[in-house]
């Protein structure tokens, strides 16, 4: 069986909040339990709804954000474990793509200065080399050469992606965390950079690791789909399955939510019922219990383990919607 590239197991994380003069501070767990595999090519996303505990899961997996238990493998090798060259070489192999193009790139450095810096940090290639591989980055992207004289301002939200896509490639890594890349963009653009993204790993062979509330997208791009509510993983599956025949009524809800296009018109989706709860106080038993028309009493008191339903399919849910295998 082939290591995953990037691997977790039990992963939790809680920040303690609130606090003050004779007020003890709050424990809020962000992400629960959550164990996921990436594979060599391969794009998983993880999707759901604004305050469902993806970015803080991805920052987990980076070593950006403390984890409370469970472990970060990348390549086999358990991430707390890693002397300090195994963790630059991981940094190095791991690159992000972060949300906002507009605040992510330095509007004091020019674009070279901006591709060149993985390299630079990493010790990569002479000045000579380095000018080289931006040339080549920027075309990869689809940016002229002339491009890496000017500076962020000078560009558009889709063309600062590309910009950025460019940085995270220029050390040659192996994933690329990709968080929200298009939320910033018009719709026109991003199905540019979804194309530029599917066009880059067929090239290389890069695995995406993609963090998207925006199905649509998701569909074009990924392999594997993570549904993810209030920290917990509820769905895992092939995209075409969990598109397909959601086992979760919450992924069910998600899909009901984009919209169509159908009869000469444009159809908006069914939004969810209620407001995603509060981390601070988070329903009992299945969180998305209150939510849900397929509930029971059980929903309610009992907290659903992740369990298969299919082949490559697992969902954590008293009644999913499809029959699990026997």
């Amino acid at each position: 069986m082939t290591t995953p590239i990037l691997q977790t197991e039990g992963l939790t994380v809680r920040f303690a909040v609130g606090g003050g003069w004779l007020k003890p501070s709050r424990d809020v767990q962000a992400v629960s339990d959550v164990s996921i595999t990436l594979s060599a090519g391969e794009t998983l996303a993880l999707v759901g709804e604004s305050g469902s505990g993806k970015t803080t899961f991805a920052r987990a997996m980076l070593g950006l954000t403390p984890i409370s238990e469970g472990r970060v493998r990348y390549d086999g090798a358990d991430l707390a474990d890693m002397d300090k060259p195994a963790r630059q070489a991981m940094r190095r192999a791991v690159q992000v793509v972060f949300q906002d193009p507009f605040g992510s790139l330095d509007p004091r450095l020019s674009i070279e200065a901006i591709i060149a810096e993985p390299l630079r940090i990493h010790g990569i290639g002479t000045a000579r080399s380095r000018a080289e591989r931006v040339v080549e980055l920027l075309a990869q992207v689809g940016l002229p050469a002339d491009a890496r004289r000017r500076y962020p301002h000078q560009f558009s939200g889709g063309q600062r992606q590309r910009i950025a896509i460019a940085r995270a490639l220029a050390p040659a890594p192996r994933v690329i965390i990709a968080d929200e890349p298009l939320s910033a963009l018009d719709v026109s653009i991003q199905s540019q950079i979804l194309n530029l993204m599917d066009e880059l790993r067929q090239r290389t062979g890069i695995s995406y690791f993609l963090i998207s509330h925006d199905l649509a997208a998701v569909h074009h791009l990924a392999d594997r789909v993570a549904a993810l509510y209030l920290g917990r993983v509820v769905e895992i599956a092939d995209r075409d399955t969990l598109y397909g025949t959601p086992a979760h009524p919450y992924t069910k809800a998600l899909l009901a939510a984009v919209p169509r296009i159908g009869g000469g018109k444009r159809a908006p989706g069914q939004a969810l019922p209620g407001d995603i709860p509060s981390p601070l106080a988070p329903p009992s038993g299945c969180h998305f219990h209150p939510r849900c028309g397929y509930a029971t009493a059980r929903c309610s008191t009992e907290a659903p383990k992740l369990r298969e339903v299919g082949r490559n399919h697992s969902t954590a849910c008293h009644h999913p919607l499809v029959e699990p295998t026997a």
